[in-house]
């Protein structure tokens, strides 16, 4: 049985940790950039279009900033355009996290073997732009 102290300083070290700024560019997967394009938004076959901003796109999701709200795991269609292609990027993304009144959080669940490639060569170039 542990005792009062180690309790407290259990919830001590738990404060400290809750409480400690997280840095998710260290902890990320992988690289992002943002992007203004146009994007299609489906969901059971209704497409909208919209002139949504990609923010954190990446090659396993990305942050759509919309005032569409979808509960946190719902699928999505998404279609979105990359300057480095005419052709649209298509992709079935579940909802991970929600930010009222900003967007929401996808990630990426069936994006194809060429549009991976677009998506990494399109981050690639934005990022040795930036250096």
């Amino acid at each position: 049985m542990k005792s009062k102290s180690g309790l407290a300083d259990a919830a001590s070290w738990w404060q400290s940790v809750r409480r400690a700024p997280v840095n998710y560019e260290q902890v990320r997967k992988h690289r992002r950039v943002g992007l203004q394009t146009q994007l299609w938004i489906g969901q059971d076959g209704i497409f909208t279009r919209t002139d949504e901003h990609l923010r954190d796109l990446s090659v396993g999701g990305a942050f759509v900033e919309s005032r569409q709200v979808f509960p946190i795991g719902s699928l999505v269609n998404l279609r979105f355009s990359l300057p480095v292609s005419t052709q649209l990027a298509t992709c079935t993304a579940i909802v991970r996290n929600v930010q009222p009144g900003e967007g929401f959080g996808v990630e990426f669940l069936d994006l194809s073997e060429g549009n991976l490639k677009l998506v990494e060569g399109y981050i690639a170039g934005v990022l040795a732009a930036m250096e």
